[in-house]
């Protein structure tokens, strides 16, 4: 099969899989690499050998474990998926994930930040930040919010098709909810709008097909819609997508520098402040597992950071007692 059949074949079953653009262009780009480099090997090598060098080759250039875990994932997506010749046993040279210490920010560094959040590029960033910290969410996920998967009266937002293609609940702050409404407010006008201009709103999968009048259905229409209309990146026809990541992004970047905050503060920052937020506030982290959206619940304690001086030193203990 041709290189250009693979990546075809790969991007055919990446959306039959309902696998985000990014995922499928992350599997991509490293296919093409991977094809690239095996170009140079021996050609009696087993795929095996051939995804080992691979591997091997890039934990000489030190990478992150994550990033070779990436590739990794792709090439066992390709062999398995699209050649249908799934990997055996991989023998490499794997880059380990280093012990660091997680950072999360303090309640004072959050109220500060917060404060400083302002709306960006006409968007309301403002808004999204305060749902990331006060639901724990990836940035994307509240940039995927469908009108009809937000219910302001209990309290709720639906989050679908998040990481590893799951869905959860949430809840939505009360302090919330009054902009929550404000926004759909606005996230109507747009979606009528578009139906009247016949602009549609871009859809997962194929549910276009199957429903081809949910394309104009203010239900499926964006929370947080895109200023103007864009070409859909899959199949290049014109429709309304949602905020971008980078407006966040910015609006968090910005914040940081206005409060002085010493640390570099991302969006996902604002995640893990979450989990080491509630923990402290006496969630327990089989609860946290659930919100966060996470398969295991190691996943969940690495989102905690230790609480310096949360454990009693005995010799306090000792010393005292005589």
């Amino acid at each position: 099969m041709k290189s250009a059949e693979v990546l075809q074949k790969l991007s055919d079953i990446c959306r039959l899989n309902h696998l985000s653009y990014a995922t499928e262009r992350s599997y991509a780009g490293w296919v093409k690499s991977y094809m690239k480099q095996v170009a140079g090997m021996p050609a009696e090598w087993t795929s095996e050998q051939k995804t080992g060098e691979f591997l091997t080759r890039m934990a000489r250039t030190s990478v992150a474990a994550a990033t070779q875990n990436q590739a990794l994932n792709a090439l066992n997506f390709l062999y398995g998926k699209v050649l249908g010749t799934p990997l055996g046993n991989v023998e490499a040279l794997r880059v380990r994930r280093p012990a660091t210490v997680r950072t999360a920010l303090s309640v004072p560094e959050v109220r500060s930040l917060l404060a400083a959040v302002e709306d960006v590029g006409g968007y309301p960033t403002r808004l999204v930040v305060r749902l990331l910290y006060g639901c724990g969410l990836r940035v994307s996920e509240p940039l995927e919010l469908r009108i009809k998967d937000v219910d302001v009266s209990g309290g709720r937002l639906v989050l679908r098709g998040a990481k590893g293609n799951k869905d959860r609940v949430v809840l939505l702050p009360d302090c919330l909810r009054g902009e929550m409404e404000t926004q759909l407010r606005v996230a109507r006008v747009v979606a009528r709008a578009d139906a009247e201009a016949k602009l549609p709103v871009a859809l997962p999968g194929r549910l276009r097909v199957k429903y081809p009048r949910s394309q104009f259905d203010e239900a499926w229409c964006w929370v947080f819609p895109m200023d103007k209309p864009v070409n859909e990146p899959r199949t290049g026809e014109r429709v309304r997508w949602r905020m971008h990541e980078v407006n966040v992004q910015r609006a968090v970047r910005r914040a940081a520098e206005k409060a002085g905050l010493s640390i570099r503060v991302t969006p996902h920052l604002l995640r893990h402040s979450y989990a080491t937020h509630a923990h402290a506030g006496g969630a327990s982290a089989r609860d946290l597992q659930e919100a966060l959206g996470h398969g295991k619940l190691e996943t969940t304690m690495r989102y905690l950071t230790p609480v310096v001086g949360g454990v009693r030193s005995p010799l306090d203990a000792l010393e005292n007692a005589e």
